[in-house]
């Protein structure tokens, strides 16, 4: 590991994880060219001191591919759910065809979920999804409201400060902020305004064509939105898989799992597609049709 960010972290350490996130890059003269006309972020507007939202979709305009992207030397940086990564290189590779740029799986990257001692945050980004460079190490703040950055190392010396084992400890954390995920089982399934990613940068509607754009645009010019995510918590533990089915008080299907989570200090957290009739009502759900634990239902604030 590199001096300085030893000297960052090692005695500063509250909870340190390693995340199962992949990393892939797309390099090369065309690069650029290439992925504007498939993300739907704008490549224009990203530099190398900032990660950005992005999203890969198919002709339905449904994601394929959820991801953080920055800008690196003669290209891109994406890291995203490390069971997406196949289907995402398969995908773009068929579009490839006509470009002067190369795709690769980073496996000498790993990620880390990193949160430093209370009220020690010195030498650390200061704004959500700011990125500082430390030799060849990524560090970025998750959210301007709390401690949360992650770590992007080729060094495996990391994972000997690790603190605990279990990324459910970040990752409810992350729900808990309204910060959706993408898994192999929910591929191909959600609009990204689904998951309320306009509210997160992940979409610019105001770039050029892009795969999926007819459905996305429509949806934001023409159409009314008619299911978004909402947080779904419960101190009770109880977790389902993406992509399940989640209850009304009738034991009737009312909506999709996102992702969700447990920790101790959050309890049960969930991101769920739902109706936005549930904006106006104070309804519980449930992720089983037996209803063994009730969930409440809350809009979710994007605001600093």
């Amino acid at each position: 590991m590199n001096t300085t960010l030893q000297s960052l972290i090692t005695n500063n350490i509250n909870t340190l994880i390693h995340l199962p996130y992949s990393f892939v890059s797309i390099t090369g003269i065309d690069a650029e060219k290439f992925l504007q006309g498939q993300f739907t972020c704008d490549l224009t507007t990203t530099s190398n001191e900032t990660l950005q939202f992005g999203t890969v979709n198919s002709p339905k305009g449904r994601m394929y591919g959820l991801f953080k992207i920055t800008r690196i030397v003669d290209g891109f940086l994406i890291r995203l759910e490390s069971s997406t990564v196949e289907l995402l290189i398969r995908n773009l590779s068929k579009y490839k065809v006509f470009f002067k740029c190369e795709i690769k799986i980073e496996e000498h990257l790993s990620a880390f979920a990193y949160s430093p001692l209370k009220s020690n945050e010195e030498g650390f980004p200061e704004r959500g999804n700011q990125l500082l460079h430390i030799n060849s190490e990524f560090i970025s703040r998750t959210s301007d409201k709390q401690s949360l950055f992650e770590i992007w190392s080729p060094d495996l010396s990391l994972r000997q400060l690790t603190t605990n084992t279990d990324p459910d400890i970040r990752f409810a954390l992350e729900a808990q902020l309204g910060i959706p995920e993408l898994y192999s089982a929910t591929q191909d399934h959600f609009i990204l305004q689904f998951l309320n990613l306009q509210e997160l940068g992940a979409v610019s509607f105001k770039k050029g064509c892009y795969t999926g754009q007819e459905i996305i645009a429509r949806m934001k010019f023409l159409g009314k939105l008619k299911k978004k995510m909402y947080l779904l918590s419960s101190s009770t533990k109880e977790v389902a898989e993406a992509g399940s089915d989640i209850y009304d008080e009738n034991s009737k299907k009312c909506g999709v799992i996102v992702r969700s989570h447990w920790s101790e200090t959050t309890g049960s957290i969930t991101l769920g597609i739902l109706n936005t009739s549930y904006s106006d009502n104070d309804a519980k759900v449930y992720l089983t049709p037996e209803k063994n634990t009730a969930f409440n239902v809350s809009q979710i604030n994007y605001g600093t």
